[in-house]
């Protein structure tokens, strides 16, 4: 009985403690003060709203212009703000938000800080030109052409912790004819990557790279399983992907070009690698895809687009941060994503992939 009155008196304590003896008076006729932000954005980016610190943060892009910060919020009836929403911030310091329920007034301190810009893109090359395989050299192009003075290229023999600096979010593609293994010329400089990704680095892998996430160590599941390296050959089929009906299936699929729903196309009949690098799920219970999360802290994105609603496959798996590592990975190995057709024919399908691959870049760039 006596620990049921502390509690109830420490409870009157901290109540009281947010207000003066007028505002408790009439604190009944406004909202809750620890409710009352509901949603705040930062040029168009969600904040987090910590309301037991009274702080509001968020990370930008790295050329953000912090002097000049679109600020949207949206707040209960009877609430009052300032700076008023919809106005622009200077947040190259930390701002103080007051809002009032008419009543009483809460501090929020909003802050924002700067993330690293640059996308670097790897390869066994001298430059991006001398890579050998023609899918990640196609790719490296052009990751180069559309973030232009964002884009670096590391060689992987010159993969140091000095040249990560700044790096947003780390491409790395690989494709192979004969092996799936990662290249050795990568491996003796995996700790840098590790590293990178412990610490909160964000990869986009494609093709065999996918393999760089067990190699990491945060992809223990055995799983990965269906891999192909063959050299390939003519194919009548046009081949797709199907995205899972989630939110982030919805972003990475965003601006595709849709032949059904949740499935878009990525390569025509004629010559194909089939260089498959999936997670085959048919062992786990139903739903698959919600029994891979909870396993693996991981997201099935994507599969075939015959299989997805089967759930028995996972092509495109967002790896989340997860115990030891704080790292983000998104990693595309679904067969037909190629970047650069054999027989030199024209995909009508190649810009869903890139598409796919910028939405995922982009994606982790802005966490």
């Amino acid at each position: 009985m006596k620990k049921i009155v502390i509690k109830s008196l420490l409870i009157v304590t901290l109540f009281m403690g947010l207000q003066s003896c007028d505002e408790r008076e009439n604190y009944t006729d406004g909202p809750k003060v620890l409710d009352i932000v509901s949603t705040v954005q930062l040029n168009g980016k969600d904040a987090e709203v910590n309301h037991l610190k009274g702080s509001i943060s968020v990370s930008l892009p790295g050329d953000t212009d912090l002097s000049n910060v679109a600020f949207d919020a949206v707040f209960p009836n009877g609430v009052t703000v300032m700076p008023e929403t919809g106005t622009t911030l200077d947040l190259s310091s930390p701002v103080d938000l007051a809002v009032s329920n008419g009543v009483t007034t809460r501090h929020y301190l909003i802050s924002a800080k700067l993330l690293p810009s640059k996308i670097a893109f790897l390869g066994d090359g001298a430059t991006l030109n001398d890579i050998s395989d023609d899918d990640v050299k196609e790719a490296g192009l052009w990751a180069q052409q559309v973030y232009g003075d964002k884009f670096i290229y590391i060689p992987y023999d010159q993969l140091t912790e000095g040249s990560l600096d700044g790096v947003n979010v780390l491409f790395y593609m690989y494709d192979n004819v004969g092996s799936t293994a990662q290249p050795a010329a990568l491996l003796e400089h995996l700790n840098v990557i590790s590293k990178f990704f412990v610490q909160g680095g964000k990869i986009v892998a494609g093709g065999h790279g996918t393999g760089l996430v067990e190699e990491l160590g945060r992809d223990m599941s055995g799983l990965r399983n269906i891999l192909g390296s063959g050299t390939g050959g003519a194919n009548p089929d046009t081949w797709g992907v199907g995205f899972a009906n989630s939110e982030l299936g919805n972003i990475i699929s965003q601006g595709c070009q849709f032949y059904a729903n949740r499935m878009v196309y990525v390569i025509n009949s004629g010559y194909k690698e089939d260089h498959n690098a999936l997670w085959n799920l048919g062992s786990l219970d139903d739903p698959k895809f919600v029994s891979f999360t909870n396993l693996y802290d991981a997201e099935v994105i994507g599969a075939w687009d015959w299989a997805v609603d089967g759930q028995g496959f996972g092509g495109i798996v967002y790896w989340k941060p997860s115990g030891r590592f704080m790292g983000h990975i998104i990693a595309l190995g679904i067969g037909g994503m190629e970047w650069h057709m054999n027989d030199n024919r024209v995909n009508p399908y190649a810009n869903n992939v890139r598409t796919i691959y910028k939405n995922s870049i982009d994606y982790l760039g802005s966490k």
